[in-house]
């Protein structure tokens, strides 16, 4: 073997060998590739006489919002008035949602009766009165959704166009929206 390829090989196996290292006292450390679920942050380091490899591990946690939500039937009975995170008058537009088809004046409470059928614009109105109960339910409970993610799924929907994607959102909303309320 000429020189300068015995070189390169004794560079390549001193490197192997150092990350062969480094694996198997992060394993039996306990540390390294295994991901922690729990919210930590970790750092490992291993030297060996040729080489130093630092190596830091972030492990973040997400908590998933929870399980609750009012339909728009909840939302939309006087009695439950006082529940409602935002005054009785705002309007959709108010609320962040656009494209929808409908007057700017149109509130969250009259969307909440909005119906259905066939047309596109029917589809609008599936979406909107789903909406505006997830919109109000993301703000007074633990709902699955952020208020700014609601506005942005409906908003992207509506803007489509798309009949089946602005149903296929509705949906997940009146899934989120049946979650079960726990207000009074």
């Amino acid at each position: 073997m000429n020189r300068p390829r015995k070189r390169m090989f004794q560079v390549f196996a001193t490197l192997v060998v150092a990350l062969a290292g480094f694996i198997a006292a992060g394993a039996l450390a306990g540390v390294g590739f295994a991901l922690d679920t729990s919210t930590s942050t970790s750092t490992s380091s291993s030297t060996s006489s040729s080489t130093s490899t630092t190596t830091e591990t972030t492990t973040t946690t997400t908590t998933t919002p929870g399980g609750e939500g009012c339909t728009p039937g909840y939302w939309k009975q006087s009695q439950h008035f006082d529940s409602w995170p935002v005054n009785i008058t705002m309007t959709l537009a108010g609320a962040g949602f656009t494209a929808t088809g409908l007057s700017e004046g149109t509130t969250l409470l009259s969307a909440l009766s909005l119906r259905g059928g066939p047309t596109v614009q029917d589809a609008k109105n599936i979406l909107l009165r789903a909406a505006a109960a997830a919109y109000l339910s993301s703000l007074a409970v633990d709902y699955p959704l952020t208020t700014a993610e609601v506005v942005s799924m409906v908003n992207t929907a509506l803007a489509s166009g798309d009949r089946e994607t602005i149903l296929g959102v509705a949906a997940t909303l009146d899934r989120n929206n049946n979650l079960g309320c726990t207000l009074s």
